[in-house]
C-alpha cells in the first residue's frame, strides 16, 4: 500500500476508533510552512514526511497517538532541531547524540522523539526511523523507513480496534508495533 493510501486508511481508522482524539489533530501544514522549514534547516524533506505533515500538522495536547508518543507539529519539530543543533554546534554532545538530518515527527512531551533520519546514521540507510532520547544514549533504529512504520501503525489500529470499541489513550500507550525482521537495531550515542 502506498504512503498516501496508508494515511487515508489511518485517517478513517482514527475517525472511527478515536473520534475524540481525532478532533485534537491540527490542520495540515501548508506548502509555505514546509518550504520555510526546509530552508531554515537546509534540507529536503522526503515525500513521505511532506505528506505526513501535510496530513495533520501535529495535535493539541499530549494524548498518545501510539506508544506514548503524540504527533509533533512542524513548529515543534523546528524548535527541537534548533535547540539540539545549538548544543551540537557548542560541542555539548558526544557523537551521534544529535545529527542535523534528524527530523522529529513524534514526541512524548518529555524531550524524547521519534525521528526520520535523513542521513542514515549508524546504518547508512537514509530515511530510517529512529528514537532520540534526551537523557539516555540509546539510539534504536526502529524501522527502515516511514512507510514501513506507518504500515505497522495502521495494522495496530486495525487489530486493536477490532470489534468496534473506541481506543483510549491508555490503549495506545501500551500498544506494541510489529517490527520488520532485523529491527529494531540498537546503537548508542558516543559510538
Amino acid at each position: 500500500m502506498t504512503f498516501p493510501a496508508l494515511l487515508a486508511r489511518l485517517d478513517a481508522l482514527l475517525q472511527q476508533r478515536r473520534p475524540a482524539y481525532y478532533a485534537t489533530l491540527n490542520p495540515p501544514a501548508t506548502a509555505a510552512e514546509l518550504a520555510a522549514f526546509e530552508a531554515e534547516f537546509e534540507l529536503t524533506l522526503p515525500a513521505e514526511l511532506r505528506w505526513w505533515f501535510g496530513w495533520h500538522n501535529g495535535q493539541q495536547g499530549f494524548e498518545s497517538f501510539v506508544q506514548n508518543n503524540c504527533l509533533q507539529s512542524l513548529g515543534s519539530a523546528a524548535e527541537t532541531m534548533r535547540v539540539n543543533l545549538e548544543l551540537l554546534e557548542a560541542g555539548d554532545f558526544v557523537p551521534n547524540w544529535w545529527q542535523p538530518g534528524w527530523v522529529p515527527f513524534l514526541e512524548n512531551g518529555g524531550g524524547d522523539h521519534v525521528c526520520v533520519d535523513l542521513a542514515g546514521t549508524f546504518t547508512g540507510h537514509a530515511g530510517q526511523i529512529m528514537e532520540h532520547w534526551h537523557d539516555w544514549e540509546a539510539r534504536s533504529v526502529l524501522f527502515p523507513d516511514l512507510t514501513t512504520w506507518l504500515q505497522a501503525v495502521v495494522q495496530v489500529y486495525e487489530t486493536a480496534g477490532e470489534g468496534g470499541q473506541e481506543l483510549t489513550d491508555e490503549h495506545m500507550e501500551e500498544i506494541e508495533l510489529e517490527h520488520p525482521a532485523n529491527f529494531p537495531k540498537d546503537f548508542e550515542a558516543g559510538d
